[in-house]
């Protein structure tokens, strides 16, 4: 390479243009042929950079395209994976608030059975109560002296108080309703 050439890669645009008008005004035939070999390399290599421009270009008009289809795709799921979230949690609210209803009721209804439970166990004590307060159950089925006799026995040998299942209480209460059917049957 020609020193001509040399000089011009290490010069400014302006200089470059200043030089080449002193050669075409008046430069010599190697310098106005240096001059035309520096041109058509120097276009050469400018067509390569603009085909490898123009490639950039189209690669990145390419990448951008693919980017807005991808943007777009996006926020498509985006807004899908936001209504099913919107609706999922709708329906999680929903199941929630049936959930606390229920235990709500729940809550009530065990209410409600507990006093009904107090009750019930108030009215069997009460019953209780007044059945352990008479034999009369004791000797239910009894219609003679006979079977009276006889009931009172096995009563006496089943809850006398020396037995594991006895009691003083029951004993008296036997007692007292044999006194008084005894009286009644005339035994």
């Amino acid at each position: 390479m020609s020193a001509l050439l040399e000089s011009f890669e290490e010069m400014t645009e302006e200089e470059i243009r200043q030089r080449e008008e002193e050669i075409i005004g008046t430069g010599t035939e190697d310098e106005l042929h240096d001059l035309r070999c520096w041109l058509f390399r120097e276009s050469v290599r400018l067509d390569g950079v603009e085909r490898s421009i123009n490639d950039k270009v189209e690669r990145f008009e390419t990448e951008r395209r693919q980017f807005r289809e991808e943007m777009r795709d996006l926020n498509k799921q985006l807004e899908r994976d936001r209504r099913r979230l919107r609706e999922e949690s709708d329906l999680f609210d929903k199941r929630l608030g049936v959930l606390k209803n229920g235990f709500d009721q729940l809550a009530a209804d065990k209410k409600q059975l507990e006093q009904e439970r107090m009750m019930l166990e108030a009215e069997r004590e009460v019953v209780e109560r007044a059945r352990l307060g008479s034999g009369e159950f004791l000797f239910r089925g009894v219609c003679d002296s006979w079977t009276l006799r006889k009931r009172y026995r096995d009563l006496i040998k089943i809850f006398h108080p020396d037995n594991a299942g006895g009691d003083h209480e029951i004993i008296q209460m036997i007692n007292h309703e044999y006194e008084e059917l005894t009286s009644e049957y005339g035994a």
